[in-house]
């Protein structure tokens, strides 16, 4: 009895779990084949009170949803290239935001260190590099020339 009911109870869950799942959407390319016999049927089911008129109407229609379907397709396959032309670029790498250093006021070449308020030499070294003064300790302690 126990191991009948090991089962029973598993099975019971899986069953009403299942009865209360949606049916799969059906694909769009099955819905136009069956929209197309649909229309094949009616055309030969046509009576003969149809006019001329209506036929010619309904075979432009159908060269309309066609040339739709057509126009979709080649939409989606232009797409399809223009993704697969782009090249993939990968992401710029991250610059870590220095302070900059404040020029000494009479003292060409010399700045001022952000860190430590120390005069430090810069002559030689070009606008916006990456320096770090040598009497600092910290050696974390990096700014940019102004």
């Amino acid at each position: 009895m126990k191991d009948l009911s090991k089962i029973i109870l598993p099975l019971g869950c899986v069953a009403l779990i299942g009865a209360c799942a949606p049916y799969p959407p059906r694909p769009a390319q099955q819905l136009t084949q069956q929209a197309q016999q649909a229309q094949q049927a009616a055309s030969a089911q046509s009576t003969p009170q149809e006019t001329a008129a209506d036929l010619k109407q309904r075979k432009i229609e159908e060269s309309r949803q066609r040339l739709a379907r057509e126009e979709a397709n080649r939409r989606e396959q232009a797409r399809k290239a223009a993704a697969a032309s782009r090249p993939v670029t990968p992401p710029a790498p991250t610059r870590p935001n220095y302070p900059s250093a404040t020029a000494v006021p009479g003292k060409p070449g010399f700045v001022f260190n952000p860190y430590t308020q120390n005069i430090v030499d810069v002559r030689g070294i070009g606008v916006g590099k990456l320096v770090r003064d040598p009497e600092d300790g910290n050696t974390t302690h990096k700014f940019r020339v102004p």
